[in-house]
Order: C-alpha cells, then structure tokens, then sequence
C-alpha cells in the first residue's frame, strides 16, 4: 500500500500479480456495481497510463453493464482532475478509476470520485466469493454499448483550463519551458493549452507511453528529476514543469536547474492568487524542510500574511488538515499543498490540480518578466522582513 495519505482516501492498491490481480479487480468492481445497482446510479470508468490499466478498465466496464449498471467509459488515460470535472460537467455520481496514482510502478489499483461533497460509497474491500458468471479466464472481448459510451475526458479539462488562464498572456512571451509529464496522463496537455503559433515554447520530455514510468517514482517530489534540471540548466529556457503520474503533483525547477521545495512553490501561487485575482483565504503547507532558507526565515510571516490578505498554516498533518477544511459545507481553504507536492484549489474543488498550479507558474513568471528566481528572492526577503 502507498506509504503516503490520500487527499482522495477511497482507494484500494496492491502490487501486480499479488495483491492487484484480475481477480481481486474483479471482486472490487462486482460488489461497487452492486451498490450502483440498488442505487439506480451511473458510473464513469476512467484509467491512467499503468500495464494494462486499459485493459481492467474495460473488463470492469463489462462486469458493470452485464450487472445492469449504466457505464461511461474513458476514452483514453486522464488526469484525476480531468476526471472529477467529468463527473460534475455530465452530470455522473461516481467514477471508478484503475490507478494506484503516483506509486511505483509495481503498483495498479482503484479509486472512487465522487460528485458528493460527502463519501457516499464504502471503501474498496475485496469481497470473498465472486458471482461465477463473471469468472473469466481472461479479459473478454469489449461489449459494444461500452465502445458507444466513450468520453473525451482531456478536451473539456483543457478547455477549463484556458478559460481560468490568460493564455494570450503566456502565448505572446517568448518564454521556453521544458516540462515532464513523468510518462503520466498529463502528456501533451501543456502544448494543447499553449497551442500552435505561439511564441511561448513548451519542450516535453518523458512523453513517451512507459508503463514503467522510466523505473522511477512517477511523483517529482522524493525524486531525482535529474534530465529535466540538466536540460533546463544547460539551455536557454526559463523554467521546467514536472507533472505526477495522475496530474496532482507538481515539480517546478528554476533556470539554474534547482527544484523549488513545496511550500515555495505553494506560497508563490497563494501570493499570485491574492496579488493578481484578488482572492484571499487560508492555506495549508507542510513545514519546510530542514535546512531551507524558509525553515530559519519567516520573521516576516504576519506582516506578508496581512498585506495579502492570507493566513498561512504550516502543519505537519497537512493532508489531514486539507481534507477536513474541504469537507466543511463553507470551506476556507484558497490553496493546500501536501508533502508530496499536491496542489489543491479551494474554490470549489477538492481534486489536486497540477497542471493548473503548473500553468498558474509560468503566467506568474510571464508576468515577472520571465524571471522565476527573482520572484522566490522576492518571496524569501518578505518573509524574512526585509522587504
């Protein structure tokens, strides 16, 4: 099981052929279409981009409608975000996702999204004894009314996203940016944004399909993003991008080729958020990590807090501490980051987003004149009160 906490907590995860079997997928997805089923409850079936994730998805998408369960089925892999907007826009209860998020890439599993502010479905236990109709030797053959149902999950989160963004701003820069995708579902979704003709120049690496993520950890934090710090480092680019796995992770790495910490990364999208949008709120950071210029320097903290119109909490629970305020009918949360380096927007989203938290970077950047270093000296000389 992952050795982090969840944001999203109804999850179930094992490693390939010993906990996460077809069987196992099975037993899951047979007692969820149960409840669906009394319910009278839809279900989009969506996956990412692990070994055979396409696979399971399709074989639970086939347990469902034989079970009589209405069924959306991806069409290709998406960011969890991309999922969760899904559920809202075409107005479905719940998604079932194969995806064991930003673990290794033994790892396969299930999690639940739901529309609910509230968790409405139990969590995903294994039950002992599956229905024999459904004991296939193998994947089946995909059941025509499951093709018929696909959904273009990437085009309207995208679209979202250039909504939310000032996009012309970031095209007319001549700003290049490396970003890695990590081989996750964020692939291809920065140029997308971006689009053709712009002056703005966004280089992908590690874009290539790799259920096994290059043998590395699909999650930028904890991980050493060794090419995209050299490549950024070595050319004349402004900054790189490195997105987790599911697209709630992200890594931002400097024009010198060092990777900000989270909490910078955090505090530099709470200051924009309040500076240039005008939104106030709290935010919820892990402490920084030892020996970090912030982890020493903060005497600064309540006068940049007020000046903002934030409130910042450093907390070691910071997980928890997330997840609680977005479950409250009024939630006062404008940005959390956890220590994994998930960013979640409180404006009626419980969904980490990094690809907006990413994007929301470099107009940041944009606007400072390309220059994201200036803009972490600005952070840190506030914080320490010498602004």
């Amino acid at each position: 099981m992952s050795a982090y906490a969840q944001i999203i907590p109804n999850t179930w995860k094992g490693i390939f052929a010993v906990d996460f079997t077809l069987k196992q997928t099975r037993l899951s997805s047979y007692q969820l279409s149960e409840i669906l089923l009394k319910q009278n409850k839809s279900c989009l079936i969506a996956y990412d981009t692990r070994f055979m994730s396409n696979l399971f998805a399709q074989d639970i998408a086939n347990i469902f409608e034989i079970q009589g369960v209405k069924v959306h089925l991806a069409a290709m892999p998406a960011p969890l975000p991309a999922i969760q907007l899904a559920l809202s826009q075409q107005q479905i209860p719940y998604a079932l996702v194969v995806t064991a998020r930003n673990d290794p890439y033994w790892y396969n599993g299930l999690v639940i999204l739901e529309t609910a502010l509230q968790p409405t479905l139990p969590l995903l236990t294994p039950p002992a004894v599956l229905n024999p109709i459904f004991a296939w030797p193998t994947f089946p053959p995909p059941l025509p009314k499951a093709a018929e149902a696909m959904l273009n999950l990437r085009g309207p989160y995208l679209e979202m996203l250039r909504e939310k963004l000032d996009v012309n701003l970031i095209r007319r820069s001549p700003l290049t940016l490396f970003v890695d995708p990590m081989c996750g579902t964020t692939t291809g979704c920065v140029p997308l944004i971006i689009g053709d003709g712009s002056q703005t120049r966004a280089v992908e690496i590690n874009r290539e399909t790799d259920p096994l993520f290059s043998k590395l950890t699909p999650l930028p934090v904890g991980t050493d993003l060794a090419r995209i710090k050299k490549l950024v480092r070595e050319s004349d680019s402004h900054l790189g991008l490195a997105f987790s796995a599911d697209g709630t992770a992200l890594g931002v790495v400097d024009k010198a080729g060092n990777q900000l910490d989270q909490v910078e990364i955090a505090l530099l999208l709470a200051s924009y958020l309040a500076r240039q949008y005008r939104q106030k709120g709290l935010v919820i950071v892990p402490h920084p990590l030892a020996g970090s210029p912030l982890a020493t320097n903060l005497k600064g903290l309540s006068v940049w807090q007020e000046s903002l119109g934030l409130q910042v909490e450093f907390s070691a629970e910071a997980t928890d501490q997330i997840r609680c305020n977005l479950a409250q009918e009024q939630p006062t949360l404008l940005l959390g980051c956890t220590p994994e380096g998930e960013i979640v927007f409180g404006q009626g989203n419980r969904c980490p987003d990094a690809l907006f938290a990413g994007m929301l970077i470099v107009e940041q950047v944009v606007r400072n004149g390309s220059n994201l270093r200036a803009l972490l000296n600005d952070l840190h000389l506030a914080l320490k009160g010498a602004a």
